[in-house]
Formats: structure tokens, C-alpha cells, sequence
């Protein structure tokens, strides 16, 4: 029998390790997303997903929280480190709404770019899953997470975002392996490729629609005058 997969303890300190920042970029960002051609793969089940994410919050900034992420998966064996992208892209494609969009637009009103509402998609994750049930379920009640009462205390109101998010796991693979794409190479091998866009379906909501559906939201952060 092969040895028991022994996981990393998330809630201990950050493991140094030999990643460069230049695998934090990434090509082709606007290919558009092609959904697994199999099902979800059993190895990293979403709580364990979930686990690794919230015990980043401790880390305050997104690029603190990074580094400790990409720390925690480089203790991981290479299938787990795969399946965590499986699971961050399965739980980003409920928050890729025009729900989300409305939201995005009433926390920093002005022009959305594409770059702008994908990384605030990151954001949302980052924030745990009890905030990504209500973005996914009840996108409302976000009026009362801490998090969006901090945001609309702010003078100069923009969107946050956490756009590393998506390159943790390939960050992760690269220390491990010393190969930059073979994380990528990995997920197409099991007919899955990463969304890099979002991609919301039906029609954008006029202001009168995200008034009434967005009430909480839309009091919490008035239209600039």
C-alpha cells in the first residue's frame, strides 16, 4: 500500500520556499473559460479547499496571504496542489454573476474592467465560505459582512481584488518541480483549462434592478453625488 498522505497543519506558521514572483504571471489572460470534461477529482474535498484559503486571513494583505498560500500547498503532494485549482475554479464559477456585477459596481461605482471584476471574484473566495454562500445565495445580506462595512467607511471607494489567488497552485507546482507550466500541462491532462475571464450570463442590470434586489448594498453604498 503507498503511505498515507500526511497534510500540511494550516494553522502554522509560513514555510519558506523557492518560488520566484515571476511565476505569478500569467499568458493568454483573456482565453476564455472551457468547463472539465470530467468530474470533480476526490482527492482535496472543498472543507479541506475552504481550510487552506481561511487560514491565509491571518496574513491581513493579498500578497501576504500569497506567499503564506503557495508556503502551505508546496507542503501538499503534487494531486492535491492540482485539485485545489479544481476546486477554486468550482467554487468561482458560482460567484461569476450579474449579482456579482451589480455588487462590484455599487462598492466602486465607475467603469468595471474585465481584470477588475475577475480579481474581485478572487476577493469574495478569499473572504471564506460563509461570504461565498451569501455572494452565491444571498448576495444582499454582504452588507453586513465586516469586510463591506470597512469598504463603505472608505473615502476614496475601489474594488478590491486578490488576483494572485490564481496563481498560487501553479506558483506551488513550479517550487516543487521546477517546471513553470506543468501545473497547466497537469489540468489539461485530466480536459480541464482554467477560466481566465469572466463570463456572467444574461443581461446587466439597470440601477432600478439592483436597487430592488440589492436594497442593504445599495444604502450601504449611495451613488456619489
Amino acid at each position: 500500500m503507498p503511505p498515507p498522505v500526511v497534510r500540511p497543519d494550516v494553522s502554522g506558521p509560513a514555510v519558506a520556499h523557492p518560488a520566484s514572483s515571476s511565476a505569478l504571471e500569467v499568458k493568454d489572460r483573456r482565453r476564455k473559460p472551457v468547463s472539465s470534461g470530467r468530474g470533480s477529482m476526490p482527492g482535496m474535498d472543498l472543507s479541506v479547499f475552504w481550510e487552506l484559503v481561511e487560514s491565509t486571513l491571518e496574513a491581513g494583505a493579498p500578497c501576504d496571504r500569497t506567499k503564506l498560500l503557495v508556503d502551505r500547498l508546496g507542503q501538499l503532494p503534487l494531486e492535491e496542489v492540482l485539485e485545489f485549482q479544481l476546486r477554486l475554479d468550482e467554487v468561482r464559477a458560482p460567484v461569476d454573476t450579474r449579482a456579482t456585477v451589480a455588487v462590484a459596481k455599487l462598492v466602486a461605482p465607475g467603469r468595471l474592467s474585465d481584470d477588475g471584476l475577475w480579481y474581485f471574484h478572487a476577493w469574495l473566495v478569499g473572504l471564506g465560505q460563509d461570504a461565498h454562500r451569501l455572494a452565491v445565495d444571498e448576495p444582499d445580506a454582504l452588507a453586513d459582512h465586516p469586510e463591506f462595512r470597512r469598504l463603505a467607511a472608505e473615502t476614496d471607494r475601489h474594488l478590491p481584488g486578490w488576483e494572485t489567488l490564481d496563481y498560487c497552485a501553479a506558483d506551488a507546482w513550479e517550487a516543487l518541480t521546477g517546471n513553470e507550466d506543468g501545473l497547466e500541462e497537469a489540468m489539461l491532462a485530466q480536459g480541464h483549462d482554467s477560466p481566465l475571464v469572466a463570463d456572467p450570463d444574461g443581461e446587466p442590470w439597470t440601477a432600478e434592478q439592483t436597487a430592488a434586489r440589492l436594497p442593504k448594498l445599495t444604502a450601504l453604498f449611495p451613488a456619489a453625488d
